[in-house]
């Protein structure tokens, strides 16, 4: 029965607009719900469940394999709703797609990074924490993003990145419309820069943490919209975010695959 403790009905969750059977095994988790509807002419038998809040879901086949892409809006709270109930309508492995701003100049805007592990301190982080998560990808799904990139003919490297629940101070942006000095207040990103991480982005920490809490087998591929160091933006990252699915596609359709035990 719903409760409060659990409250699912009909075998349908509280967020996600789908239920029994809708979820395959391998998900792509976009922030951006307007991606999963940029990506899902890239896939073949597709059905769209529709949206509730920033929970865009459709599932259909990539090179064949059964694949669902699933929003998860942006930050923490809302990427642990959408990992919890994935995994329990049956999701086994989940790769977040989606944007970084590069920490250094090297990783240009247009390449892509397979994250190995994260850090950070996030809220919802901090608390799946005490569950034993652990901020560290798949070593399988990490060497199999690297080695699809490679097959497309794409720049990915593997590299750590920091998560923020911050976008604007807690990543030493401008939050006032007058550059009054105080883009630069925090100083997080030099921190994040002498700890090793290459980029930093809002929700790769939460997917491994609560991932590995909670059984997913998951990792994050990343295309660089900033780069921090050059202050280069790339304003136009439809090519970016059509080749994130194309990487995740083929890692997991990959002969390869299985044998990366």
């Amino acid at each position: 029965m719903t409760s409060a403790a659990f409250p699912w009905k009909n075998g349908r969750p509280p967020h996600l607009p789908c239920g029994p059977g809708d979820i395959a095994e391998n998900v792509l988790t976009p922030g951006d719900p307007d991606r999963v509807r940029l990506l899902a002419d890239m896939l073949d038998d597709v059905t769209d469940f529709g949206r509730k809040r920033e929970f865009a879901v459709i599932t259909g086949r990539y090179e064949g394999q059964r694949l669902t892409i699933c929003s998860t809006g942006i930050g923490g709270p809302s990427t642990e709703i959408a990992l919890v109930e994935l995994a329990m309508l049956g999701a086994k492995r989940v790769v977040r797609i989606g944007g970084m701003s590069s920490l250094v100049a090297q990783y240009a805007t247009g390449s892509f990074v397979a994250v190995d592990r994260a850090i950070g301190d996030t809220g919802t982080a901090r608390t799946y924490r005490a569950a034993s998560g652990e901020a560290k990808a798949s070593p399988r799904i990490v060497a199999g993003l690297v080695d699809a990139a490679s097959q497309l003919g794409l720049t990915c490297r593997p590299g750590m990145v920091a998560s923020t629940d911050s976008y604007y101070f807690g990543q030493d942006r401008r939050y006032r419309p007058v550059d009054d000095g105080t883009a630069s207040s925090g100083n997080f990103i030099e921190g994040f820069q002498a700890e090793g991480a290459i980029g930093v982005e809002m929700e790769s920490e939460i997917t491994m943490t609560v991932g590995g809490a909670i059984g997913l087998e998951t990792g994050c591929l990343l295309g660089v919209h900033g780069n921090r160091a050059t202050d280069d933006w790339l304003d136009d990252y439809e090519a970016t975010q059509r080749n994130l699915l194309r990487i995740a596609g083929r890692a997991f359709s990959s002969t390869e695959w299985e044998h990366r035990r």
